[in-house]
């Protein structure tokens, strides 16, 4: 976007016909807020830019912190990334448009509402799974958080998010470890919940919602699904 976007007074304009892509699903989990002149969103967008009129490819707008993007003339729609379909809010800007500040938000509620979108599996299903533990640490910088935990918290945290879409009892970095080419997409998310869900019947009775668990525990026991037993529950049987 360097080629796109310029700075003027402390303002980002943009020097050709551009459109930001909202995900609409950031309205429904309330990680993007329409106040009318603008949107209030974590800054985890699509953008193309039409120069000299020719339409250009699909680039991530990466600010992992909350930005607020100016409204003029917006539609729905559907644009594709990685091979994905991502139902949008598309912004409409002309040329020397302001499109927001060049300066961001810090603060927890910046790092909050990032690790609330992973927590929830919020994130775009289109981000590259080797990239999200960076964007991840981009958040962290922009927002001047630290959790002052080591990075391998964080990489065990989006581990146990992202599942393989075709077996969601499996981790999809064991699958993407395996792969000659991943494509780094192919992966299915889940709020926590689900995903302890979906582990074993001990983790779920050690979390919450235990009737829920217990049937989940139930219908693996009746399919015959294998689940893993983890070190805590291998300590209390001992």
């Amino acid at each position: 976007m360097e080629n796109v976007l310029y700075a003027k007074d402390g303002k980002i304009f943009t020097n050709s016909y551009m459109e930001i892509y909202v995900p609409l699903d950031y309205f429904d989990d309330k990680f993007a807020v329409n106040k009318g002149s603008s949107i209030e969103t974590i800054g985890l967008l699509y953008t193309r830019a039409y120069p000299g009129g020719k339409e250009g490819p699909i680039k991530l707008l990466n600010i992992p912190a909350i930005i607020n993007v100016a409204v003029y003339d917006f539609r729905t729609d559907e644009i594709k990334v990685n091979g994905k379909t991502l139902n949008v809010m598309c912004l409409n800007y002309l040329k020397d448009s302001y499109v927001l500040h060049q300066t961001v938000q810090k603060g927890r509620e910046v790092a909050e509402a990032f690790l609330n979108s992973i927590l929830m599996g919020k994130l775009p299903k289109t981000l590259n799974y080797a990239k999200v533990i960076d964007i991840w640490w981009r958040n962290l910088e922009m927002s001047g958080v630290s959790f002052k935990v080591p990075s391998k918290i964080y990489e065990m945290i989006i581990a146990n998010i992202y599942r393989n879409q075709g077996n969601v009892k499996q981790r999809y970095g064991e699958y993407y470890g395996k792969q000659t080419n991943p494509s780094g997409t192919d992966y299915k998310t889940g709020n926590v919940r689900d995903v302890v869900e979906g582990l074993s019947t001990f983790s779920g009775m050690v979390f919450e919602d235990v009737s829920r668990m217990i049937t989940s525990g139930i219908n693996n026991s009746i399919d015959g699904t294998e689940e893993p037993v983890s070190p805590l529950e291998k300590v209390i049987y001992y």
